[in-house]
């Protein structure tokens, strides 16, 4: 059918539709342009991914509708579905009355007094990990980023250190978990699944070794004496049920806690990397990011009550999570009738939308694909926060949120205080999609003091 030809009504379907692919080979091989490209169809665009119906939202009013508006008739979708099987029913994948209350119970861990706690600790890790940074050398900036988030968010959330064999297998687990679990859901067929190829092998073994070391790393900090109160994990073994009075099981923990580590390592560790990058690529933010953190804060170490001050450093890590949003795709499943842009979606209806598409489009930003922290200067030109959405909005909003700020802020501080980077090479940055978030691709980066 001819868009031309759509009748009143019904979604227009976008261009390249395949035989039994749908428009499958388009967003995995450009996702973002391609979805993108869907906003000159309508603000509601019908894709296939094999032959299943996925209606795509375009427009940034219509995102805002579907997650705050219209969040008691959604649910997480297909994706999550697959998800909630393989990784459990933490707050990653959990649903409905079941997430609200799994919400309220981990909020605690969130409050002001916790994130006070967690932003010393951050300062301390961020500033031993930097010292080891060897002056001169090219490296990858990536890896280090998300080592330091992994870091960072097993000692603040569960009050404990990894052993280098665990560490290294959270490394080798967590990117082949966050890619498979979306693949999966993606298999034409689940018989496919059950195939002994080298895919499939990798990613049960990876499911299989993060979840052992996250048993381990709540035994080590459930120990008698190990486990301070106010930390996530005291929350998650202590806290009773209202009506039943019993404790959450074990199997529950471990949901929440595999839940916490996959989106306090991959969403932080892939936002810090992109600010690097894009601060090597502009040295003038560079030293101006530099003098900021250096008149605030001592020896780069920065107090929560030093956070407000270092305005810039804050309006380049807004602009990262603009242009680089590290959630690149989201989805709803309607469970009641919805209407968006006078196309009627029926319940059962999957939904898609792109937060990096939406914060990338020319109605809301001039030249949108240019790293321009000048964005958020002033207040009248920002964008409007329903319409900023890197870390989701309604009832599903990342319960971290706060905590993300806190460690991205402190991190930078403790980076620009010391070190000025540069790239290796001009090889051009660019973007490399997985299924989970979209990574840099650039330049080894040099660190020299200053």
């Amino acid at each position: 059918m001819r868009e031309e030809d759509t009748p009143p009504g019904t979604a227009p379907c976008a261009p390249g539709h395949l035989p039994l692919l749908g428009h499958l080979l388009p967003l995995l091989t450009r996702p973002v342009p391609f979805l993108q490209s869907l906003a000159d169809h309508g603000p509601v665009v019908r894709i296939h991914l094999w032959r299943r119906p996925v209606h795509v939202l375009t427009d940034p009013e219509l995102v805002h509708q579907l997650l705050v508006r219209d969040a008691a008739k959604t649910e997480k979708g297909f994706v999550f579905d697959k998800a909630r099987g393989l990784l459990g029913n933490g707050l990653f994948t959990a649903e409905g009355a079941f997430h609200l209350r799994q919400r309220r119970l981990v909020q605690p861990a969130f409050h002001r007094d916790s994130i006070h706690r967690y932003a010393a600790l951050t300062a301390r890790v961020a500033a031993a990990a930097v010292t080891r940074w060897e002056p001169g050398q090219a490296a990858p900036i990536e890896p280090r980023m998300h080592r330091l988030a992994r870091d960072i968010v097993v000692e603040a959330l569960f009050a404990t250190r990894l052993s280098h064999a665990q560490k290294a297998r959270i490394d080798r687990a967590v990117p082949v978990v966050l890619t498979g679990f979306v693949q999966r859901a993606l298999y034409p067929s689940p018989l496919l699944e059950k195939l002994p190829v080298p895919a499939n092998r990798r990613f049960d073994t990876a499911v299989r070794d993060l979840r052992t070391v996250v048993d381990e790393i709540i035994a080590q900090a459930a120990a008698p004496q190990q486990t301070p109160d106010g930390t996530l994990l005291s929350l998650l073994l202590t806290t009773r049920d209202k009506e039943t009075g019993l404790a959450m099981a074990p199997a529950q923990v471990r949901d929440e806690a595999v839940s916490l580590l996959l989106a306090g390592t991959e969403t932080t560790g892939t936002t810090l990397s992109w600010f690097f990058h894009e601060l090597a690529r502009h040295q003038d933010l560079q030293n101006e990011l530099s003098e900021e953190v250096r008149a605030v804060a001592t020896d780069g170490a920065v107090s929560p009550g030093d956070l407000p001050r270092l305005e810039r450093t804050g309006h380049a890590l807004s602009e990262t999570l603009r242009l680089h949003t590290p959630n690149w795709i989201l989805m709803r499943r309607a469970v009641a009738p919805l209407r968006y842009g006078g196309v009627l979606l029926p319940p059962g209806t999957e939904i898609l939308f792109s937060p990096t598409a939406l914060h990338r489009s020319p109605k809301l930003h001039p030249d949108p694909l240019r790293f321009d922290p000048d964005r958020w200067r002033h207040p009248a030109d920002r964008t409007p926060p329903r319409l900023f959405i890197p870390f989701g909005a309604g009832r599903h909003k990342c319960v971290g949120e706060s905590f993300a700020w806190t460690e991205m802020l402190v991190v930078a501080a403790a980076v620009l205080a010391r070190l000025r980077l540069r790239p290796a090479t001009a090889t051009p940055l660019r973007e490399s999609a997985t299924a989970a978030t979209i990574r840099p691709r650039g330049p080894l980066l040099i660190a020299e003091p200053r």
